[in-house]
């Protein structure tokens, strides 16, 4: 009796908590997802939610944090706002922001139905302009490569008008976990100014997925970490540096000194003000994802073309995620969401800030949104009052919520002991 008891009264409590997280309207946990700063806003697309909710995964969420607010900075509670939503739900998805901010194109992807495990092919490139009341569209693209319709596990740069992007893998059949696998060696290139697409195979190129790619002032691209392709599947040694001409075209490999670095697969990595580039998290290629990469946090300089491990407190040290989202805005990088490393298919929920000029972490919690910003006064003012309505909602869906658990917990315990006197 007193299991029953205790299954039914976690029952109660867990669904209040899923009540209450819907009634804040706060990002639940997700990895994969993809992000973008534009100007002084970080969006983040899609994710993959909890592994065990196999009835809504693939979500289409639009969130972002308005890093104008310096109080992010200072370990106070962000604000989260949300945006118009994407017709599919997406993960293991990469997207750039255009040079003058004014569109975020979004490439690859697993792609399904929003909330759902139903696959979708509805398009490989989607366009977001955040300052539309109807932000999404679906580029007219001239000589598209498709297959990009499934390609996942990249990362697009932007330099200037051009995006590149390199390999990625996909599914042979229907996007399907089960089918076989196809690895891509293949460089393509998409001109936003003109909407063309070339695409540029470069044999020595082995297929190469999962990485990390960071584009430098002088138009060269640096691909750190990930997963090779020879009959199997490969980890890359960090002791030697892919690079990219974005001018000539040509692929070059750059040993690298200093101390050593685990190599891994579903990290970030920016690009500091000192032109250095910073990685983070990341795991071991093992089947489960359980190890984490070692070191947690490097710096590769692109000088000396040498490794280094920074010395950090570890106050405020967030786990070792993977397949996060990571940003660099002013000093500070910002780190979100992914899976935790170290335990198993965990999610993360939490953002992190690191001060890239001291190395030190700043601890953020996620408990608080409000809704979609707007460019407009108008629709500003109606957003403030539809907060302070949230606000009010939210506090008496919690003062009720409390209250409806405690009745129902009394109702309860008194069938329960009026029952048990009976059958005595």
């Amino acid at each position: 009796m007193r299991l029953l008891r205790f299954v039914f009264f976690s029952y109660l409590l867990s669904s209040y908590l899923h009540f209450l997280v819907k009634c804040l309207n706060v990002p639940s946990v997700r990895m994969g997802q993809t992000s973008a700063l534009v100007g002084t806003k970080l969006y983040f697309f899609g994710g993959a939610l909890v592994a065990t909710d196999f009835t809504a995964n693939a979500t289409n969420d639009v969130w972002y944090l308005d890093l104008s607010n310096s109080s992010l900075f200072n370990n106070v509670i962000p604000t989260w706002y949300k945006d118009v939503e994407m017709p599919v739900g997406i993960y293991y998805a990469s997207c750039v922001s255009s040079i003058n901010n004014s569109a975020i194109f979004i490439f690859g992807r697993r792609q399904f139905l929003p909330n759902s495990w139903t696959i979708s092919f509805n398009s490989s490139v989607y366009r977001f302009d955040p300052n539309n009341n109807f932000p999404w569209s679906i580029p007219n693209i001239t000589n598209f490569n498709s297959t990009f319709k499934t390609r996942n596990l990249i990362q697009a740069v932007i330099d200037k008008t051009r995006v590149f992007i390199f390999g990625g893998m996909s599914y042979k059949a229907n996007n399907n976990d089960n089918s076989s696998k196809i690895y891509y060696n293949d460089m393509n290139i998409f001109d936003i100014t003109n909407m063309s697409w070339s695409t540029l195979v470069i044999p020595q190129s082995p297929p190469y997925y999962a990485y990390t790619a960071t584009l430098l002032p002088t138009g060269l691209i640096v691909y750190i970490g990930g997963l090779d392709y020879f009959s199997d599947v490969y980890p890359i040694n960090m002791s030697e540096i892919r690079t990219f001409n974005t001018t000539s075209f040509i692929w070059s490999s750059i040993p690298v000194n200093g101390s050593s670095i685990g190599s891994r697969w579903g990290h970030s990595a920016v690009l500091g003000q000192n032109g250095d580039i910073i990685i983070y998290g990341g795991a071991e290629y093992i089947l489960y994802l359980e190890t984490q990469a070692l070191p947690n946090l490097a710096i590769l300089s692109t000088n000396s073309w040498t490794w280094s491990i920074p010395g950090i407190l570890p106050t405020n040290t967030p786990q070792s995620l993977l397949f996060h989202s990571a940003a660099l805005y002013k000093n500070y990088m910002i780190v979100a969401f992914g899976m935790i490393a170290s335990t198993g298919y965990l999610y993360n929920k939490d953002v992190y800030v690191l001060d890239t000029q001291k190395y030190v972490w700043i601890g953020i919690n996620n408990t608080a949104t409000t809704t979609k910003g707007s460019s407009t006064s108008q629709k500003t003012q109606t957003n403030k009052a539809q907060g302070t309505s949230n606000g009010l909602f939210i506090g008496v869906g919690v003062v009720s919520g409390i209250v409806l658990i405690v009745i129902i917990s009394f109702i309860t315990c008194f069938l329960f002991k009026r029952r048990h006197k009976i059958y005595n």
